[in-house]
């Protein structure tokens, strides 16, 4: 159940930050942290979902860049200044909202750990989800322009506990590899801003602009959910697992003594 799972993600959090605590304090020990090959740092299964999620918000972005002014100017005959305040729109919102959001995000975590990160991340992508199948129904430029302040707060919602958790990980393995960590971001974000809108306008031409956003558009938020629900269980069940092989060693000790 839900709260079951809560209590062991708690309790996966308490015996992880141990056990990060006791790296951390190893490693600033020494004069020089541990390098991470930049392959197998990709390869984390932390890196690779919070990349994949990367990778599926910004084709949103990008396909919404590509399609709306298209839409807009079809469908509203929306001039070129009015279009442009698609584009002011996002911008304004997540210049004046990203610092808040991210204390409140920051504070959030750090009170109730690691399960807070992944409630906020999938209410962010249920909040655009919603925006985002709600905007292929719009039916004035007003209201596209009302979704669209939705959907640059939901994304938020899910961009910046995202873009943290790259630096958490290697915070918390005491790694020298935050650089390396980040490249892997950009590089993701890079490739969605890159390919996402010449196939949204292919797609817009193809199949229309309800089916291209309210249909695949869409279904990319709720990949990105079963992604976040999947690393959760995943880290769960490894450390269960380690628990379990932990309980066993101590018994096979306390035999072996008698």
């Amino acid at each position: 159940s839900l709260s079951e799972l809560e209590k062991d993600m708690t309790l996966v959090d308490n015996e992880s930050n141990d056990s990060q605590n006791s790296h951390i304090q190893d490693f600033s020990s020494s004069s020089k942290k541990p390098d991470m090959p930049l392959w197998k740092l990709a390869f984390q299964w932390q890196v690779l979902s919070a990349s994949i999620v990367t990778l599926s918000t910004g084709m949103l972005i990008g396909s919404l860049e590509g399609v709306l002014p298209l839409y807009t100017k079809d469908r509203f005959n929306a001039s070129a200044s009015k279009i442009g305040l698609l584009f002011v729109l996002n911008g304004s919102v997540a210049i004046l909202l990203s610092p808040l959001a991210g204390w409140i995000i920051d504070k959030l975590i750090n009170r109730y750990k690691e399960i807070m990160r992944m409630y906020i991340e999938i209410v962010g992508l249920a909040l655009a989800g919603c925006s985002v199948l709600v905007l292929g129904f719009s039916t004035s430029f007003g209201m596209t322009l009302a979704i669209e302040s939705w959907l640059s707060f939901a994304i938020l919602l899910v961009n910046i506990p995202v873009m943290s958790s790259f630096g958490d990980f290697v915070n918390g393995l005491g790694l020298n590899s935050m650089a390396q960590c980040y490249g892997i971001y950009n590089v993701f974000w890079a490739l969605s801003s890159s390919v996402a809108p010449p196939i949204a306008t292919f797609l817009y031409t193809r199949i229309g602009y309800r089916a291209t956003v309210s249909g695949i558009l869409s279904s990319l938020c709720a990949i990105c959910i079963i992604v976040i629900l999947g690393d959760s269980i995943a880290r769960l069940f490894r450390r269960r697992e380690n628990t379990h092989e932990q309980v066993q060693e101590t018994q096979i000790g306390s035999v072996q003594g008698f």
